[in-house]
């Protein structure tokens, strides 16, 4: 537990490094790269984590990747890939203002029959509400 109010001058750097860790969400690439040549000229892990002020874990992930891809940068994000593209969108939104009385599945269909694959009125739904029409 972190001691706010000590006269301990250790507690100040705890205090800032609990900060800085609760800020950052990835190591950048330098980071990575400089824990990468640690762990080549044989540091622990552990010693590297406390060095670079991140989870052993990280390192460990880091390392892993390292030695089987000779890579460290970060890998591609991995989220569900989206069934319409940018122009697929701007082609709903633009059918969506001429005709302002379609509804969704109307328009669903219209755009499953321009991109050439089912596209649901979930879907379109969504994308119109993302682009400032709320017709839900």
């Amino acid at each position: 537990m972190l001691q706010l109010a000590s006269s301990d001058s250790s507690a100040e750097p705890e205090i800032a490094k609990a900060e800085s860790m609760s800020r950052r969400n990835h190591l950048r690439d330098e980071m990575r790269w400089m824990a990468v040549g640690f762990l080549q000229t044989g540091a622990r892990q552990s010693a590297v984590a406390r060095e670079l002020n991140v989870h052993p874990s990280v390192i460990h992930r880091l390392w892993n990747h390292y030695r089987m891809d000779q890579n460290a940068s970060r890998r591609r994000g991995s989220g569900r890939r989206r069934i319409t593209k940018t122009a697929d969108d701007r082609y709903l939104l633009q059918c969506a203002r001429r005709r302002r009385t379609l509804t969704a599945r109307q328009l669903a269909s219209q755009l499953s029959a321009a991109a050439g694959r089912p596209i649901s009125r979930q879907t379109v739904s969504r994308r119109l509400h993302e682009g400032g029409l709320f017709a839900r």
